[in-house]
């Protein structure tokens, strides 16, 4: 895309920001640690196995539209019949389906009926508890430049299962993380890796964000491309640590 003398670096504001999620899911998880102990169990069951975020969905034109479009709200609709098939059966969540008055929503597979709530456009912190809830989020995007919501629920402790054709964020996904698939050819078989690897504890998302991402450890890799590439155009303070994108 960019001629060779162009510097680039593999960095995204996705990489950014992530103390606030992974704040939340230790909070999460300490709670259910006392909800365990007061039941007696070793687990407890999620109230969801998937969560899909379509952000701010073209519902008056039953998700036609631009966002419905980076979405990729079509294909969303096909891994709905698959995932609410009497071989899955499983429960999901859809953000931001519902108009914001909470008067409509937009049309979804007549098998997901009870199996799926579908809600309006949401603040953050709700979306993080939906997140908390399932067992993945879901991410059948094509033309979405690395979205944000997917180092969130990594920070949040839940793996994704991704559109490996998606234009941005495809760098997160490895066996500590989740899953790809490329389309509906493989969609069940990724599926099926992705619900029995959450239910053996093979992920370890939040790990992977610890070690890899958040302001110091994405900041420090900026400020070494800065500084190799050019240090002889900026004056850096010597004490500087890392870099943060400008909204970060």
């Amino acid at each position: 895309i960019f001629p060779k003398e162009v510097k680039t670096v593999l960095l995204s504001e996705s990489d950014f920001k992530l103390d606030i999620p992974l704040e939340k899911s230790f909070a999460f998880e300490k709670k259910e640690k006392k909800k365990k102990k007061k039941k007696g169990t070793a687990s407890l069951k999620k109230r969801y196995d998937w969560v899909y975020s379509g952000t701010d969905q073209d519902v008056s034109d039953n998700c036609v539209g631009w966002s419905s479009y980076a979405k990729n709200w079509s294909f969303a609709l096909e891994a709905m019949e698959v995932m609410c098939s009497p071989e899955f059966n499983l429960k999901g969540v859809v953000i931001a389906s519902k108009n914001k008055q909470n008067t409509t929503a937009c049309t979804i597979p007549p098998q997901c009926k009870g199996k799926v709530l579908q809600t309006t456009f949401l603040p953050q912190d709700e979306v993080f508890d939906y997140i908390l809830e399932s067992k993945f989020l879901f991410i059948p995007q094509i033309d979405d430049a690395s979205p944000r919501v997917v180092t969130q629920a990594l920070a949040l402790n839940r793996p994704v299962l991704m559109n490996q054709n998606i234009v941005g964020g495809w760098k997160y996904i490895n066996k500590k993380t989740g899953e790809f698939f490329h389309d509906l050819s493989n969609f069940r078989q990724s599926l099926s890796n992705i619900l029995e690897n959450e239910r053996n504890q093979r992920y370890q998302p939040r790990q992977y964000v610890m070690d890899h991402l958040g302001n110091e450890k994405a900041g420090m890799a900026f400020l070494k491309f800065v500084k190799d590439n050019f240090g002889h155009r900026v004056n850096i303070p010597d004490n500087t640590r890392y870099l943060l994108p400008g909204s970060s």
